[in-house]
């Protein structure tokens, strides 16, 4: 039988929108249940009378594979027959009457594993201790002498009852004291950190996933979005008899500009992005509204940013960079150690402002009733997007259900939510059916939320050994929110170091893209440290671990032991990749090779994953660059699912890739210049490296992200290696801008 996947949401969508199933929360009156009743406890899983069991997501699915790795998470202490595990995404109604019982719901910062592994073994073994008191209380037989496996209770002799047996009883089972619960030792695990494959694979194959982008609804209507071509401003007037008499066009709808979501966990907390003043058409077919939005006349006024352009904006951070900035790490006397340095290096670094692209195009259905609002969207912070979805909707929380399908790829650019708010406005201004709002490409390029274009100043002193002596670092970026770690989060303790740091305003509200600060920070700060030692006549390796020191850790530091911990980390993973690239191989003109290693540590305490990566390329001479082969180290602590960690690594390298090669957003008169993927290129299949080798290091360490770790180093060793091979030092990205020519 073929599957019709708009057919078969259409199901879902109706079972979302009329059945309601009877649940049983532990502490809850319970209902007199038949056999045929699925059976919730403790908010996270819901046992079937298949004995299938629906674990509770509370994270997006962007691609990363969190469905399949926090299943295995919670399957593993729950003793689950992984045949029958069902995953689904959670609801942020439900998390929200529930006091935050998920923990931990905006997908960010590769912190997936990080905030929920501890969280979601706890519950798979409070359910697993509940079905075991359930068992004795209908067997009469002592705990101590039940076992469970493969979603069942088995008792002395081989007997045993199926979960689904059990759920009901151990529904009116208080959940155990997280104090007084076993966990399984590392030694016992059948799931976590064994290859499993992924749950959405099948899926993902025979085109029947459902994305946000293929909700379809009966009688549903299509909507195409503009707003503001300049960011900041203001819908002044629109001609709606231009298009009255186009085949389908039902409605124009002016959506009002405000606030649009949080770049914070806490819906309650956080810098609230902010959306501009736009208008939508609304038509029977997605084609129909945007062919009467590009002939609809619309006046708008262009606000302060209507003469804006990246030229003029990197001109004044490089003034700025030249002007005394807030110092935001310091140590020793920098100006004297320069000052007596055998040789001294300057070097200015600059990062364009970038845009992340996801390929699904950002879309938000909403149906608004009079028994309330439901609400479908791609987005990576679905709890803020239902809090967001009941403001606009003027109903209270309750009245409001958000439907979280899977994403097409995120990169951080559905942090934030305002398409949320502009699909809700549309919805109140035709209730009753059901609109579909998409974005086109062109609408996406031109209202992204950037990274902050970033100027960085370098300046360091050697010594007649060759030794760094003292470092200098000047830092002006574009809008964002603090993001000196990016500079000031170096592993190395210089004796003479004074970094500063500033921000201005820019055009365009901050978003976040995949590597953060990193991403900008950590090929700018190692390329300048690549000059040092070629400066220095050092290999780069041997000039990296010689700032690798912990030693040269102060005594006196608060934190010291992270501090050397990090080193460690570092140093062991440096070791680890030049061995299995061979480091030290002499190469002929025309090919090159570089090496970075860092890790995502934006505070002292926070957990982070460890990176080296290893970058072979070829020059021809005339300007053609090819990525030979990659080498990337990884220490993630434990290890979910190493599949899917490889699979996060090899997607990671080709963002970097992509990055360097072609990643810039250009404004001109205010306006975005890149429309569409022919005026921004992405790296693909046929010409990005294959040849790619991952070492994943075995570690009992708490899991931390993956998601994110190989961008800054692969990118940073690509630009370093470019040099090696006999090409220009890269300072500025992307490399489509440099002539690649031998220098």
């Amino acid at each position: 039988m073929q599957t019709d996947r708009r057919n078969l949401l259409k199901s879902m969508a109706a079972v979302s929108a009329g059945v309601v199933f009877p649940v049983a929360m532990s502490g809850c009156r319970v209902a007199d249940y038949g056999p045929a009743t699925p059976v919730e406890l403790i908010s996270w899983v819901v046992i079937e009378p298949n004995n299938t069991v629906r674990i509770r997501i509370p994270q997006s699915d962007i691609g990363q594979g969190v469905i399949t790795t926090l299943s295995q998470v919670l399957a593993e202490e729950m003793d689950l027959d992984w045949s029958l595990v069902r995953p689904e995404f959670f609801d942020p109604l439900t998390n929200l009457k529930r006091g935050n019982v998920y923990v931990y719901t905006c997908t960010e910062s590769s912190w997936s594993a990080d905030r929920l592994f501890d969280p979601m073994r706890m519950a798979g073994a409070q359910i697993r201790q509940m079905m075991l008191i359930a068992a004795s209380r209908r067997s009469g037989i002592a705990i101590e002498d039940l076992r469970t496996e493969n979603s069942g209770v088995v008792f002395p002799g081989g007997a045993r009852h199926s979960y689904a047996e059990l759920a009901l009883l151990a529904s009116h089972t208080t959940p155990p004291e997280p104090a007084k619960v076993k966990l399984k030792a590392a030694a016992d695990y059948r799931l976590i950190g064994k290859p499993v494959k992924r749950l959405d694979l099948k899926q993902k194959t025979n085109g029947t996933l459902q994305y946000g982008i293929d909700v379809d609804l009966p009688s549903m209507l299509y909507a195409a979005v503009r707003q503001s071509p300049v960011y900041g401003g203001k819908l002044v007037s629109w001609d709606e008899t231009a298009i009255a008499k186009m085949p389908g066009v039902v409605k124009v709808v002016r959506i009002a500009g405000g606030s649009s979501g949080l770049n914070g966990p806490i819906a309650d907390g956080g810098e609230d992005y902010g959306m501009d003043d736009a208008v939508a058409v609304v038509a029977d077919s997605f084609w129909r509204a945007r062919k009467a939005l590009l002939a609809l006349p619309i006046e708008w006024d262009e606000g302060p940013f209507a003469n804006a352009s990246s030229e003029a904006i990197m001109a004044d951070l490089t003034r700025r960079v030249g002007q005394t900035q807030p110092v935001v790490r310091e140590a020793g006397d920098y100006a004297a150690a320069i000052g007596r340095a055998a040789q001294v290096l300057e070097a200015d670094y600059s990062y364009p402002f970038m845009d992340a692209m996801p390929l699904e195009p950002i879309n938000c259905t909403a149906w608004l009733r009079p028994e309330g609002l439901q609400v479908w969207a791609s987005t990576q912070f679905a709890q803020d997007a239902h809090r967001l979805a009941a403001v606009t909707a003027g109903l209270p929380p309750e009245r409001v259900q958000f439907n979280l399908p899977y994403t097409g790829g995120a990169f951080g650019r559905r942090c934030q939510n305002e398409y949320v708010s502009q699909g809700v406005q549309i919805a109140k201004a035709i209730p009753g059916r059901p609109i579909k709002l998409i974005w086109t490409r062109e609408e996406m390029m031109a209202r992204g939320y950037p990274p902050p274009i970033t100027v960085s100043r370098f300046k360091a002193g050697l010594d007649e050994n060759g030794k760094v002596i003292a470092w200098f670092n000047r830092v002006v970026s574009g809008t964002a929110p603090d993001q000196s770690y990016g500079p000031a989060r170096l592993p190395h303790y210089v004796p003479n170091l004074q970094i500063e740091y500033a921000r201005i305003k820019t055009p365009q509200p901050f978003g976040w893209m995949r590597g953060v600060a990193f991403t900008q920070h950590v090929w700018m700060n190692q390329g300048f440290q690549d000059e040092l030692a070629v400066a220095a006549g050092r290999d780069r390796v041997d000039l990296y671990m010689e700032l690798l020191d912990e030693t040269t850790v102060p005594a006196d530091l608060k934190d010291r032991g992270v501090a050397v911990n990090r080193i460690r980390n570092m140093r062991d993973a440096l070791n680890r990749v030049t061995k299995i690239a061979g480091w030290g191989e002499r190469l002929p003109r025309g090919r090159g090779r570089g090496i970075s290693v860092n890790d995502f540590s934006y505070w002292v305490t926070y957990r982070t994953g460890t990176a080296a990566a290893v970058v072979d390329v070829t020059l021809d001479g005339k300007g053609a660059l090819r990525v030979d082969r990659v080498f990337v180290v990884l220490n993630c602590g434990r290890i979910l699912n190493p599949e899917v960690v490889r699979g996060q690594v090899e997607g990671s390298i080709f963002w970097a890739i992509t990055t360097a090669l072609y990643g810039k957003i250009t404004l001109k008169d205010g306006r975005v210049v890149e429309r569409n993927f022919q005026d921004h290129n992405v790296a693909r299949l046929a010409t990005a490296c294959r040849n790619i080798h991952i070492e994943l290091v075995q570690s009992d360490e708490h899991p931390a992200g993956v998601g994110e770790d190989a961008v800054p180093i692969v990118m940073t060793a690509m630009l370093n290696a470019i040099f090696d091979a006999g090409g220009p030092r890269i300072r500025s990205l992307p490399l489509s801008d440099h002539d690649l020519s031998f220098v």
